[in-house]
């Protein structure tokens, strides 16, 4: 079954002629084709860095921290400030590795990044996928559906059994990135979640705050 696009919009119909003539100089905006568009432009987007917060909330639990994300022709280095006790966690992935450090200085490799996290922390943020959601963007693969609105950007998907939806976005440069996102677990989630022991309850959600996009990079590491 192919993925279903939806498009969100404001319909205004005017009741009277049978037919309204257009100006042929009119163009008409087409929102599919402005999603083309930013599609293009946010896969070109591979080199950034963010700073925000990250919240986890399950059936029984909650928890916050700052999150900075850095992303290079290298690979990814993301840093979670005020996790387990207000101690630091940084993640560093290759294409072949992922490591973990947590604030004790106690280093863990492994090569999926959501299961390391989880396996450390008891935090599941699937940061496989996120790269890509983050941007306004299905992660690579198939996807159940999306949903633009009316100027072609991304508002809500349903992929790899979650649903994201976007809540606000922000101007950098001529990019528009995703300022607020709300990420839900499905039930086939939660329940393979809950059967492996990585979850109790019926409840997992994300919400990501981003306070600052920067799609050029400088040269030195990633301010602490």
């Amino acid at each position: 079954m192919l993925p279903r696009i939806l498009v969100a919009m404001i319909v205004l119909v005017t009741v009277g002629c049978a037919t309204t003539p257009t100006d042929r100089g009119q163009s008409i905006f087409d929102p599919e084709a402005a999603w083309q568009q930013q599609k293009s432009e946010l896969n070109n987007l591979t080199q950034w860095k963010l700073a925000g917060r990250i919240g986890l909330r399950t059936a029984d639990s909650g928890a916050t921290a700052n999150l900075r994300w850095r992303r290079t022709e290298r690979g990814d280095q993301i840093y979670l400030f005020g996790l387990l006790g207000g101690g630091k966690v940084q993640l560093d992935i290759t294409d072949r590795k992922v490591e973990l450090r947590d604030a004790k200085g106690q280093v863990f490799s492994g090569t999926d990044v959501t299961v390391l996290l989880y396996q450390v922390t008891g935090w599941h943020v699937p940061f496989d996928s996120l790269d890509g959601w983050l941007r306004g963007l299905p992660a690579p693969g198939v996807y159940d559906s999306i949903e633009i609105d009316e100027d072609g950007k991304l508002i809500r998907l349903h992929q790899a059994g979650w649903e994201i939806s976007y809540d606000e976005f922000m101007s950098v440069g001529n990019l528009a990135l995703p300022k607020r996102i709300h990420l839900t677990a499905q039930p086939k989630t939660i329940d393979a979640l809950v059967s492996t022991g990585h979850l109790s309850g019926d409840r997992l959600a994300l919400k990501i705050f981003v306070e600052d996009w920067q799609s050029s990079l400088p040269e030195q590491v990633l301010s602490q």
